[in-house]
């Protein structure tokens, strides 16, 4: 079931054909007050590139004399705005119009490629006539210092069908088309095209107030920029029944090219939204969903971060034959510590996809260390003396990711595959990354994740190198990641008809047991040596001394089950206030939460969890949530790269709000906050569960149910509904079905195996589940 729902009217389409060096295709965004659009080569700036254009198709009406165009018009006529539908197919508009009781539904989706449709629906309660013009606009700001053709303006003049118009770069650039056609068989009539600068300038017209048009050469002084806002006026009459209107924004290299793509688009139309929509009916059907007493806000929250997990997985381009995790939608690219935590917050509602994801990063890799790489094979990470690195174990534990991804679904023919390369990466860690002392060490600071973190000293980028460095939380990662494949080799050595492995000879599982609790051993000796002072301290091989700077990522210890009891004790107030990470407050970034989070739940303080869990989840939602630009313009409706802090009352205390780059995976981390922390689902092994919710204390109001439908669970699907009985205690009904085939020689659908549970506890006390 595709949630319905009031979201935020802020958003992206994904566009799957969009990469980095290949096809910079552009990305989809959304702008006030009713506006889908291109922004190329994407939205802001990374690193240093150069915005080209954006071309957005917006609406605007007049009825009687009330003028709504700008997003001053709305909100002065008191419109509400939001979208019913927010997927990343498919973003929708409803504007209601109060005083004459009028709806608009703006449905925006890509037809193609370079066809961006949108079916425009108008209805009024009234069966009188009401006369309407609905405004269909090309608003488009073109750049020119970043075109090596013969280019001076712009140019605009009537399309080659009523009710199109046309918008070219003068004088060999590219050019657009947008207009519409009615789909109901309704009347329309199209007005006189105008060609303006500015939204305010079209609403100065509908006012019929005269606009000079601007020059074909016309242009911004500040920034060079040449921005113009094509209108075509259309009139209709609404007598009771709505009204459909489809609409089309082609773009293309000639004007031959945008007319014949306008022309095949518009006849497509149906079909793509047919096609939008049946993927989004796919997807939704398996996918974790809210109900019952649930804040509005963690609703459709949860909404906006699978959706961003969808805009991430990027289909095959270049070397990347399979779908791959591009870590983010502006400048996608392939990196290791980004896979390892999509795919575990993609794998509760598509956990095969999640799969196929994490065996293209390590099977299509060209080198064992899974270099930062673009689509088209080139390296992004390249240390100062010219050393190619990927990701470090310890920055947002890929290993451990997807060993909770294993333990749901069991599936030992998925990590015979996965095991060899999982095994090759960290055997490289050991051959390449070891100082003369045989501790580990980053080329980089790029390597470590942690970006010219002060931890690592003084640098001039962040490809300076520091092998001086020997990191506590990196030594404590190799303990963890060989601990994991000790694990995964004892299963595998007692697996039966493992299939050969193209390419690579057998594989010894039980003499690879005992290398890797080899390893674990060493690493976790060496760790706890890295214990001084009651901290899990850095070394600086250079000068002799452990550093004195405290971090969070130095609680990776406590995390990865290194730390001795005595330590933990040690850590506990730690813990709870926690210090700073390279200058950032604590949960500013998904990985150091990460680490601080499994810090708290090794030391058995699940309340502590809670409380750290739930301020990222409420923080990160509610501002997703918001109905408005952030003070920056930052987009809400999308998950972003980190949060950052506001200070909220006089006492200085601190909030979080999301920010960095828009459209980026690893923001949803809540989704597994939320599930592993909130709900206490914990994996054990495939076929085994633990369940032990703890709510935050402000959601334990007496008598509140919580609903989760449809987490998967390997092959199952877990619902469950929590109950607070009252402060301390809770009740919990948890439903666990799957699908097993019955006589499938005789073609007979499989059936549905379910089982129910239910029991009370106090919270964070639970019941360990072998599920059907």
């Amino acid at each position: 079931m595709i949630p319905q729902d009031e979201f935020t009217p802020f958003g992206y389409l994904d566009n799957p054909y969009h990469s980095w060096k290949l096809n910079p295709s552009g990305v989809l965004r959304s702008k006030e007050p009713l506006a889908m659009g291109w922004h190329m080569p994407n939205f802001g700036s990374y690193a240093r590139n150069q915005f080209q254009y954006s071309a957005h198709l917006a609406l605007g009406l007049k009825i009687g004399k009330m003028v709504l165009i700008t997003p001053g018009d709305f909100k002065r006529h008191k419109c509400q705005i939001f979208s019913r539908l927010h997927t990343k197919n498919r973003f929708e508009y409803t504007c209601i119009v109060p005083t004459i009781h009028l709806t608009l539904t703006a449905r925006y989706f890509l037809i193609n490629e370079h066809a961006l449709g949108c079916i425009i629906t108008l209805a009024a309660p009234s069966a009188q006539q009401l006369p309407v013009t609905l405004y269909l606009m090309h608003q488009h700001i073109h750049n020119p210092h970043t075109s090596r053709l013969w280019e001076h303006g712009i140019y605009t003049m009537t399309g080659p069908h009523p009710g199109t118009c046309l918008l070219g770069i003068a004088s060999e650039g590219d050019a657009f088309l947008h207009g519409a056609r009615s789909a109901d068989g309704g009347p329309l009539t199209f007005d006189t095209m105008h060609t303006v600068i500015a939204p305010e300038d079209a609403a100065m017209l509908a006012h019929s107030i005269p606009v000079a048009e601007p020059s074909v050469t016309e242009y911004e002084e500040s920034t060079g920029w040449q921005a113009r806002t094509v209108v075509q006026p259309c009139h209709l009459i609404l007598d009771g029944a709505p009204r459909t209107i489809n609409a089309v924004l082609t773009r293309g290299i000639s004007q031959d090219q945008v007319i014949e793509r306008w022309n095949d688009s518009i006849e497509e139309i149906a079909r793509a939204e047919a096609e939008h929509r049946e993927d989004d009916e796919r997807f939704w059907n398996r996918a974790p969903r809210l109900e019952g007493d649930w804040p509005d806000h963690w609703r459709r929250g949860l909404v906006y971060d699978l959706e961003t997990l969808r805009m991430v997985i990027r289909p095959s381009v270049g070397v990347l034959t399979h779908f791959f995790d591009g870590m983010q939608i502006q400048a996608p690219r392939a990196v290791l510590a980004e896979a390892g935590i999509d795919t575990l917050l993609l794998s509760y509602a598509d956990p095969e996809l999640a799969a196929e994801v994490l065996l293209c990063h390590f099977e299509e890799a060209p080198r064992p260390n899974l270099p930062c790489m673009r689509e088209d094979g080139s390296y992004n990470m390249v240390a100062d003396d010219g050393q190619i690195c990927g990701t470090a174990p310890e920055w947002g534990f890929p290993l451990w990711c997807i060993d909770q991804q294993f333990r749901r679904s069991g599936d030992l023919f998925w990590l015979h595959r996965l095991y060899p390369r999982v095994a090759a990466y960290l055997r490289w860690w050991l051959e390449h990354r070891r100082d003369r002392d045989g501790w580990l060490v980053y080329a980089c600071s790029w390597e470590s994740g942690q970006d010219v973190s002060s931890r690592f000293g003084t640098q001039q980028t962040g490809g300076t190198i520091i092998e001086h460095v020997r990191p506590s939380d990196l030594q404590a990662s190799m303990a963890q990641g060989a601990a994991i494949l000790a694990d995964w080799a004892a299963q595998l050595a007692r697996a039966e008809n493992l299939p050969p492995l193209p390419d690579l000879p057998p594989i010894d599982y039980q003499t690879e047991t005992k290398v890797w609790q080899q390893v674990a051993n060493e690493f976790r000796k060496k760790t706890l040596q890295m214990w001084h002072d009651g901290w899990f301290r850095d070394y600086d091989s250079g000068t002799g001394e452990h550093s004195n700077q405290q971090d969070t990522m130095h609680l990776a210890p406590v995390f990865c089950g290194v730390a001795t009891p005595e330590q933990l004790e040690q850590l506990r107030p730690a813990i709870q206030k926690p210090p700073y990470h390279s200058g950032w407050h604590t949960l500013s970034w998904p990985p150091v939460t990460l680490t601080l989070v499994g810090a708290a739940l090794a030391a058995h303080m699940p309340e502590e969890a809670t409380r750290i869990a739930s301020t990222f989840i409420d923080a990160s939602w509610r501002s997703t949530d918001r109905r408005m630009l952030d003070e920056h313009k930052g987009l809400p409706g999308i998950t972003r790269e980190y949060l950052r802090t506001i200070e909220v009352g006089k006492w200085g205390e601190i909030d979080y709000v999301n920010a960095g780059i828009e459209g980026y995976g690893w923001g949803a981390l809540s989704i597994y906050l939320f599930i592993h922390v909130l709900l206490g689902l914990h994996e054990r092994r495939a076929g085994q569960l633990h369940v032990a919710p703890m709510l935050p204390q402000d959601l334990r109001t007496i008598g509140a149910r919580y609903r989760v439908r449809t987490i998967q669970w390997g092959k199952h699907t877990l619902s469950l509904e929590l109950h607070v009985q009252e402060k301390e205690r809770y009740t919990c009904r948890l439903e666990a079905s799957r699908d097993e085939a019955v006589q499938p020689e005789l073609g007979l659908d499989p059936q549905r195996v379910s089982q129910h549970w239910e029991w009370s506890a106090a919270w964070g006390e639970g019941q360990t589940l072998t599920l059907p």
